[in-house]
């Protein structure tokens, strides 16, 4: 039987070892939740009553996972303890506008007819996500679809299995406070799991990952007319204009390109600077930098720990060496410390174009760097220039400015004076080869829904 293995990356030891799930096990759930829909006649009342159970469950684990999270993918104690603090409130935003976003809406009526949409379960939901947030983002899709009355099959990322399995614990939990024991199963494995899983008889496929494994997802739905929703990756731009709060725009910055060491699909990953502040914006920036601190994730001064996986680790020292051979420059940082582990020091980087791969593909470490424009549409035609385009922002005192700059730009998400965070009620997802579908906002939750018209005539 084929192990899937968790290496520490902090020590590059053995974590644990778990079984993949077999192909005929992954049937077997999958008819399961497929054959036994009781959970989707229950009242939506009753539905908001069980989920809501699930924050006070995360809360009694809070540490249990904390600690899991940073010996499995090496997130410090405190970005755990944070990342259960915004998955608990995501479900609490979910359960308190899932009623109005899915009763019935009344488009037309008179007293010869009426015309109403219904908003009913697709059925089964196949929930496929990764490392780099192994509670919040399988959460902000589970629940959801979970609301909307449908079952789910999960496969977390082979890299935080023992993440999944902890949280399929609590799921277990919900089963004994209400929750429908087949409308909740969990998958373990890698890839060919995953491909197994969206070959199965399965109504919809929701997927938070790599481009690759996004095209691939549609490849196979699309042969199979099913439903998927892709949330893939980012190459976000940030543009910071020559009116910006300099200190403001290069703290936040900073905090984004090196959150959960630079593993976050919305976090910056190239900057352009007007010219006329520049020098100062670079400067703060790597004061910025050098204030974080890289180490061990179970100590609670951490701000960093290390890369979840030594391929990804690789990746980012080859887009450093990739821009270094063609004239960038490190200002500080962006280079590999600590022997044991995949440990990085976040840094900033200038002299970078568009010709590099560290301004051009996703990179996915904690790196800010730092072009220069003198022209604003200069700025945009460069953001705009990626196959990518799930979030960005504008750093500018003028509201109004901001906005036009903003309605240019090919993305998602476009914030002024702040960076990559969503809010339930607004949409989630990105042009390009960023995805396909939203999530979190009306248009997103009934995403997991069959929209039904029901024609009255008297």
């Amino acid at each position: 039987m084929t192990k899937v293995v968790s290496i520490n990356p902090s020590t590059e030891e053995i974590y644990g070892e778990l079984d993949e799930s077999s192909a005929s096990e992954i049937n077997q759930k999958v008819k399961v939740v497929r054959d036994n829909h009781e959970w989707g006649r229950k009242k939506i009342e009753e539905i908001i009553e069980v989920v809501r159970k699930l924050i006070d469950l995360l809360d009694s684990k809070r540490e249990e996972f904390v600690r899991v999270m940073a010996m499995e993918m090496g997130k410090p104690l405190r970005a755990g303890r944070h990342e259960i603090s915004i998955a608990q409130k995501r479900i609490s935003d979910y359960c308190a506008i899932i009623p109005d976003f899915i009763k019935d809406e009344v488009l037309f009526e008179d007293v010869k007819e009426k015309n109403i949409i219904v908003f009913e379960p697709v059925g089964t939901v196949a929930v496929i996500s990764p490392w780099n947030a192994p509670v919040f983002v399988p959460l902000a899709i589970i629940i959801p679809a979970l609301l909307c009355g449908n079952n789910v099959i999960w496969k977390p990322s082979e890299y935080t299995s023992f993440s999944g399995l902890k949280l399929n614990e609590l799921f277990d939990q919900l089963k004994k406070m209400g929750l429908s024991e087949n409308a909740f199963q969990i998958v373990i494995g890698g890839k060919e799991v995953g491909r197994k899983l969206v070959e199965e008889d399965v109504n919809m496929i929701a997927l938070t990952g790599g481009v690759r494994a996004g095209m691939e997802v549609g490849k196979i739905a699309g042969s199979m007319l099913k439903k998927f929703v892709l949330e893939l990756g980012g190459k976000d731009p940030a543009i910071v204009l020559e009116d910006a709060d300099v200190d403001r725009a290069a703290r936040e910055i900073v905090k984004s390109s090196t959150m959960y060491t630079g593993q976050v699909c919305f976090g910056v990953e190239r900057v352009y600077c007007h010219e006329k502040i520049f020098d100062n914006f670079v400067e703060k920036c790597v004061e910025e930098s050098k204030k974080l601190k890289v180490g061990n994730p179970l100590s609670e001064d951490s701000d960093l720990g290390p890369f979840a996986v030594k391929s990804q680790m690789d990746k980012v020292i080859e887009h450093v060496n990739d821009a270094l051979s063609k004239g960038a420059k490190i200002l500080c940082g962006c280079e590999k410390i600590i022997d044991k582990g995949y440990f990085f020091s976040p840094g900033v980087m200038t002299n970078v174009n568009h010709s590099m791969e560290i301004m051009k593909d996703e990179t996915f470490g904690p790196i800010t760097p730092v072009m220069q424009f003198s022209d604003i549409s200069e700025a945009i035609k460069l953001a705009n220039d990626s196959l990518y385009g799930l979030t960005a922002s504008i750093w500018t005192f003028d509201l109004g400015l901001g906005e036009n700059i903003a309605r240019q730009i090919e993305a998602g998400t476009v914030e002024i004076n702040r960076h990559g965070m969503s809010k339930v009620g607004c949409p989630w997802g990105g042009y390009k080869k960023s995805g396909f579908g939203r999530i979190y906002s009306k248009e997103g939750i009934r995403e997991f829904c069959n929209v039904k018209h029901v024609w009255v005539v008297s």
